[in-house]
């Protein structure tokens, strides 16, 4: 389902302030990005599954307060709002290689807070995007 362009971009905010917390490793901005009312679960590359709110955030907590944390960037984030479910898909660049990441929110008194984080390896080529087209 498209959305409209409000929803769409307050849907693209909130899945850039989560990487904003991760590059600033500020675990108050990521807790309060997680939904409190909403089941949540994470998984992150090779890992088991987390559920729960407290143990997602407990597992953000130790890798925000790493020393040796890595830079990601998000790239390609496409957005799909379904009512008041939004996803989005997007690479993470890393210095390391690529991965797939898939971001699924909730609305929560009238905000975007996330319920499911899943990154993994990408093991295929991307599609070319519409610039990088035109510049080949």
């Amino acid at each position: 389902m498209s959305a409209p362009n409000g929803v769409a971009a307050a849907l693209l905010a909130a899945n850039e302030a989560f990487y904003d917390a991760f590059d600033s490793g500020d675990i108050d901005a990521m807790a309060a990005l997680w939904a409190a009312s909403h089941p949540v679960a994470c998984l992150h590359p090779g890992a088991a599954p987390i559920m729960g709110r407290d143990a997602v955030l407990a597992s953000w907590r130790s890798i925000l307060s790493a020393s040796t944390r890595p830079a990601i960037q998000c790239l390609q984030p496409q957005a799909l709002v379904f009512d008041e479910a939004g996803l989005v898909v997007c690479v993470e660049a890393l210095a390391t290689g690529r991965l797939m990441a898939s971001n699924l929110f909730a609305l929560e008194r009238g905000a975007w807070r996330m319920v499911h984080h899943h990154s993994g390896p990408l093991n295929a080529p991307l599609p070319a995007t519409p610039d990088e087209q035109r510049t080949s």
